[in-house]
């Protein structure tokens, strides 16, 4: 029986003809881009320069050299975290409860050290991010704010464009968590003054794993955090000091940045219709999801994102997520989906949420389907109680 896939936020499933051409032709020509001057190192040399320049155009005509390629959106974040936070000791930074482990985590880890101080900042509505929320938090000493564009939990965009405006107004450096966004929002971050954003390929752009992206648009770098061999100043014992060799230390993966590339022009091509479809399903599912007894949804209902967290009444998510997949063979993710603070503001700590995901690939049937069995698991419940 065929999986019906609601997993996207996770992982997308379909991956484009392109993207797997690219992907398979750059590992047939494979060489070591930066590591010799033959043939074949310049072509992948060629493809990679090429795929940061497609990358820098998406986010609005960014420097190309300012594209750092990351093995997924947590790498990104980490390089800037650490590297701002290193250079600015001793200060004060600002995130969301809403945000990702892979942003909480380092936070966490360096305030434990005492290197800076933190504010978790909770949204006044109980759903999404505001600047009004941030401006309060913000004090003479705070130099980094970061918030993530859409939630992985509950698909809710946050007001990012307002608190980037604040952020520049203020003087403070804005870094965007874009996750949850690339593929279904358009961002140009000159034009809201974006500092840094984050993402990973295999979500939105339907790349293999393992290829993701730190952009960066200002003059206040990150310090490196991993040191090694960059095929620039060999004879230098110290790591070069300009973007993009002082991030990238060590061999990069000229397959997965090719698909990368492939699944930038993809969803470029396609964004208007698919952008739409994702909306119009979202939509749906809440629709669908909201008339059965028994379930809550945690979703804003104007969502439009592919993201729906909801719970069934009686039962742990996990338990949800099992019996969609055992009995229907649904895939969808049950848990706390490495976002602890946004289940503690929401009370589902305990439980947990069952989360699913749409892309352009699903349809009204895939989400009938889901609906049924929900119904279905809610009617024995009923009858056993």
């Amino acid at each position: 029986m065929k999986t019906i896939y609601l997993d996207t936020p996770a992982t997308s499933h379909y991956k484009p003809r392109c993207v797997k051409r690219a992907f398979l032709k750059y590992l047939s020509l494979s060489a070591n881009s930066g590591r010799g001057g033959h043939n074949l190192a310049l072509k992948n040399a060629q493809k990679i320069w090429q795929t940061r320049e497609s990358i820098a155009k998406m986010f609005g005509e960014i420097e190309p050299e300012n594209v750092i390629f990351t093995k997924n959106a947590t790498e990104a974040l980490n390089i800037a975290i650490l590297g701002l936070c290193a250079k600015n000791k001793g200060k004060h930074v600002v995130c969301s409860c809403l945000e990702h482990n892979s942003v909480l985590r380092p936070l966490h880890h360096l305030q434990s050290l005492g290197e800076i101080s933190l504010t978790v900042v909770s949204p006044k509505n109980n759903k999404f991010i505001t600047a009004s929320d941030i401006s309060n938090a913000i004090r003479p000493n705070t130099f980094l704010v970061c918030l993530t564009a859409i939630s992985n939990v509950t698909g809710n965009k946050n007001n990012y464009e307002d608190v980037a405006s604040l952020c520049h107004k203020k003087g403070v450096i804005f870094l965007l968590d874009n996750a949850q966004g690339v593929g279904h929002i358009r961002i140009n971050m000159k034009k809201l003054h974006i500092n840094y954003l984050a993402f990973s390929g295999h979500k939105g752009l339907h790349t293999p794993q393992g290829i993701g992206a730190l952009c960066i648009n200002c003059d206040s770098y990150p310090l490196p955090i991993i040191f090694g061999g960059t095929g620039t100043e060999s004879e230098n014992l110290m790591q070069p000091t300009l973007p993009p060799e002082c991030y990238e230390s060590g061999t990069l993966s000229s397959p997965l940045i090719a698909s990368l590339d492939a699944g930038v022009s993809y969803i470029e091509k396609h964004f208007d219709s698919f952008t739409k479809k994702i909306a119009k399903l979202t939509q749906y599912t809440i629709k669908k999801l909201s008339e059965i007894e028994g379930v809550k949804i945690y979703s804003h209902p104007q969502n439009t994102y592919g993201v729906i967290s909801f719970l069934v009444e009686g039962f742990d998510s996990i338990e949800v997520a099992d019996y969609l997949n055992e009995q229907y063979h649904i895939a969808t993710r049950g848990g706390l989906h490495c976002a602890p603070l946004t289940h503690k503001m929401l009370g589902t700590m305990q439980s947990g949420l069952v989360r699913v995901g749409v892309d352009f690939k699903n349809n009204h049937r895939d989400i009938n389907i889901l609906a049924k069995a929900l119904r279905e698991l809610t009617k024995n419940s009923l009858q056993k109680s």
